[in-house]
């Protein structure tokens, strides 16, 4: 029998939060949820769980005390425009993620935090397969944020609090800024872009499937692991997944360079659309023991292209 689990959420409303939300509450009989939320939040969505209002970076702490959680799910991320911007926010989110880590040190709090990363702080590998072992090497966005989740990952070798970091590829679901790379590209322009050569190798999951993991991390995930989330059979060159989208659509491929990308984007985007990560994992037991329910490329396009509307939805990692 499942273990009943209290959970804290933080960043529960975002892109993945709200599915994970949405999962973890379908299943009363297993847990007991806690949200900080935003004041600009659908309350209505939320009438089932306990909410609290507040900010990453001065919420309450007490509440942790009174609610005594099992377990902390951390989404949340602070954002900024432009290097400096990002920056700054890694700065507030790292200062924010310390006031956490020391509030459960000082109240001897033993909450299992699992934090939900990405895989850009791996950095471009190539074809070779990435698992858990890889030295860190974070590029594009990755390099400011992975600042914020310095606390976490100091935590995590230090045995100080228990902690599992989580890494997923790019994700597919709904409502993401990679819609307007692909999406908005095949209804404006009915193309499909393609970053460079496309050589690169992307490693995906549908968002109901990396929310789904993260709850399976929530029973079963080790302290003082990382885990790589991916469908095992969703890894695919750039190119490949851009003539899929061809295929689905009847939209032409159109290429773009570094240079168009950098006038126009940034050299930073460019870095995160043409980087390869081929997700693999020291822990196949972990990934195993959970059911997909879009394991393969073509699933996942599929589940999140509605060729008669035109609607596909897809995020970074």
């Amino acid at each position: 029998m499942t273990e009943k689990k209290r959970i804290f959420l933080l960043g529960g409303t975002g892109f993945i939060g709200s599915v994970l939300t949405k999962q973890l509450s379908a299943n009363r009989h297993e847990n007991d949820l806690m949200m900080l939320i935003h004041r600009s939040a659908c309350f209505r969505e939320l009438e089932q769980i306990n909410t609290n209002t507040g900010s990453l970076g001065s919420f309450d702490l007490s509440m942790l005390d009174r609610f005594k959680p099992d377990t902390i799910v951390h989404m949340a991320r602070m954002s900024g425009r432009g290097r400096w911007g990002r920056y700054l926010a890694a700065w507030r989110g790292a200062r924010a993620n310390r006031r956490i880590l020391e509030h459960l040190r000082r109240q001897d709090c033993k909450a299992h935090v699992i934090y939900i990363s990405g895989t850009l702080v791996y950095g471009d590998c190539g074809a070779e397969p990435v698992d858990e072992s890889r030295p860190l090497n974070p590029i594009a966005f990755a390099r400011e944020y992975i600042r914020a989740e310095r606390p976490w990952m100091d935590a995590l070798d230090s045995n100080s609090q228990p902690v599992t970091i989580l890494r997923p590829p790019w994700i597919l679901g709904r409502e993401s800024w990679f819609e307007g790379f692909y999406l908005n590209s095949i209804r404006t322009q009915y193309t499909v872009p393609l970053f460079g050569e496309g050589r690169n190798l992307m490693s995906f999951i549908d968002v109901e499937d990396c929310a789904g993991l993260i709850a399976h991390a929530v029973q079963h995930a080790q302290p003082g692991r990382c885990y790589n989330l991916f469908a095992p059979g969703a890894c695919i060159a750039q190119l490949d997944f851009a003539e899929k989208l061809a295929g689905h659509t009847g939209a032409r491929i159109r290429r773009y360079s570094a240079a168009e990308i950098e006038r126009i984007h940034g050299r930073t985007l460019w870095e995160a659309l043409t980087f390869s990560n081929k997700s693999s994992t020291q822990h196949p037991e972990f990934i195993a023991g959970y059911k997909f329910k879009y394991p393969s490329v073509d699933e996942i396009i599929l589940n999140n292209i509605n060729i008669r509307s035109g609607q596909a939805i897809s995020s970074s990692p």
